[in-house]
């Protein structure tokens, strides 16, 4: 049987759970696309993430490589880099709404590694005696 470690199964599903949540508010495609997306990042994050620093590494190591090696992170920061003005308020308007979408898409992407850490967090506890 397939042996998945809580730690990428709580980043999965908190991937899942995030991108649907937040797509809900649009519609229920973007609802599908939104979980999807975030799942693909949280699925090339898990794999990075067993590389180096392992899924057993403590939290502070493994958070931030997991959100940093979330390529929808990536894109989102790229998105912020390229529209800075609109980023840091010195131009408005219609023109800015990529960047707007970017400021949301990079904070979602911090929300999936915390159900992993969670999930691992619940799973170590509930270890039973030997």
């Amino acid at each position: 049987m397939l042996r998945i470690h809580p730690f990428v199964m709580g980043h999965l599903i908190g991937a899942v759970m995030t991108g649907a949540i937040a797509g809900a508010f649009i519609n229920p495609q973007a609802a599908f696309t939104g979980a999807v997306a975030l799942f693909g990042g949280a699925l090339v994050s898990c794999f990075v993430c067993q590389w180096r620093p392992g899924v057993e590494a403590t939290a502070w190591k493994l958070w931030p490589v997991a959100v940093l090696a979330n390529p929808v992170m990536l894109a989102a920061l790229g998105f912020m880099a390229a529209d800075w003005e609109c980023v840091v308020g010195a131009r408005r308007g219609w023109d800015c709404l990529a960047a707007a979408m970017a400021i949301l898409t990079a904070g979602l992407c911090l929300l999936p590694p915390f159900g992993g850490l969670l999930w691992r967090w619940w799973k170590q506890r509930r270890v039973p005696a030997a």
